[in-house]
């Protein structure tokens, strides 16, 4: 029986103390939405912080005025350097044209599959 709660200590310890680590090494910095004639761009800039990052995935969830949520996906992102960093997201006109205006949104970040940011309007 100790030997199960020693197992369940060491694994809370893991989570508690390994895996915020992992999620501090790449963050959305700052989200911007620029509204176009062709539609919208969502601009990101981002951090990492290891020498090279693989893996990197970037999700925008938009609530439209017509009541809908749509979910847009970013190409995937490796060999990104260390630093400072700038992707986009382009919504076109299309959706605004059938769903309405975006009234609300968030971004996720994810790396290796693994949500290591989010940052909403």
């Amino acid at each position: 029986m100790r030997k199960h709660i020693y197992i369940a200590i060491l694994f809370i310890s893991f989570v508690f103390f390994v895996c915020p680590t992992f999620a501090l090494n790449s963050s959305i910095e700052n989200l911007s939405k620029i509204r176009t004639s062709q539609g919208y761009i969502f601009k990101v800039n981002y951090t990492t912080k290891n020498e090279w990052t693989d893996g990197i995935v970037f999700k925008l969830f938009c609530s439209f005025s017509k009541g809908n949520e749509l979910s847009f996906t970013s190409a995937g992102l490796s060999n990104v350097k260390k630093g400072w960093h700038k992707t986009e997201i382009q919504v076109p006109r299309v959706y605004r044209d059938r769903y309405g205006y975006i009234t609300d949104y968030r971004m996720e970040m994810y790396r290796n599959g693994i949500l290591v940011s989010i940052k909403s309007m």
